[in-house]
């Protein structure tokens, strides 16, 4: 069964991201994240703010706790935690 990592966006919703397509996941600003996907061309931008106060490995959290969790669970939301506040998400090539 497959699972995802959910962004809960102010403009978009929640996002629900396949953990299988993810690569790694950077801060590129405060105002920016960006999550490159295993395909090689693509890459998921997060916008929002405060997002050096632990975006990437908030992220990295969800994945984890995706991978130990039991196959019902299917989808694990990023976390918030450090005032984080996450405004849209966008796919765009690398």
């Amino acid at each position: 069964m497959a699972k995802y990592i959910t962004l809960d966006t102010a403009s978009d919703g929640n996002v629900h991201i396949n953990t299988d397509s993810i690569l790694y996941a950077e801060t590129a600003s405060s105002t920016a994240g960006e999550i490159y996907l295993t395909n090689g061309t693509h890459k998921m931008t997060v916008t929002g703010t405060g997002l050096t106060s632990g975006f990437s490995e908030n992220v990295n959290a969800a994945l984890v706790t995706a991978a130990e969790t039991s196959w019902t669970n299917a989808a694990v939301p990023v976390s918030k935690a450090g005032g984080l506040v996450f405004t849209s998400v966008a796919v765009g090539t690398i």
